[in-house]
């Protein structure tokens, strides 16, 4: 498989999945129907009622995110691991380059509601750590940096408890 098949895959198993779980949750009936067209400057993910999905992953921390991808390709990881755990300073991070992208335009190919996906990818995370971060998050639009934000920003990770994938909307 591509380097392109295996980020496709990746990107429609975890817009399916948001999808699945946040329908549940809001009684909504949104659908997966298509990856986005980068070269047309669309989200990563087309869905129903003009409502398209931009995904981001936060890693613990740069070894982890080498590693789940290299594994992915069938690669070998040449970094030494990392033990300093980073995800939500890493979170904010990849939140805040999603919105530049977003007020230069990459996003601009598609004109309905777009939600970020923020997957939590660090296997140490604890249900409890999500919702405090959640509880104590300072949305970016307080201080009206950016000129453009997402209709939504959502988290998403894997329950320590029954390894299901949940969800919590932070912004």
């Amino acid at each position: 498989m591509s380097t392109l098949d295996i980020k496709e895959t990746h990107e429609e198993a975890a817009c399916r999945r948001f999808l699945s779980i946040y329908n549940l949750e809001k009684r909504s009936g949104f659908n997966f129907l298509r990856q986005g067209n980068p070269n047309n400057n669309e989200p990563d993910c087309i869905c129903s009622d003009d409502t398209a999905i931009e995904l981001v992953g936060a890693y613990d921390n740069q070894y982890q995110a080498e590693k789940i991808w290299n594994e992915a390709r069938g690669k070998d990881t040449a970094k030494r691991p990392d033990y300093v755990l980073l995800t939500f300073d890493n979170l904010q991070n990849e939140i805040g380059k999603k919105l530049q992208k977003l007020g230069a335009g990459n996003y601009n190919g598609f004109s309905g509601k777009i939600i970020l996906v923020c997957n939590l990818h660090s296997p140490l995370l604890k249900t409890t750590e999500v919702e405090q971060y959640a509880k104590e998050y300072v949305s970016f639009r307080t201080d009206g940096f950016f000129d453009k934000y997402f209709d939504e920003v959502w988290v998403s990770w894997k329950s320590e408890n029954s390894g299901n994938w949940k969800i919590k909307k932070i912004e």
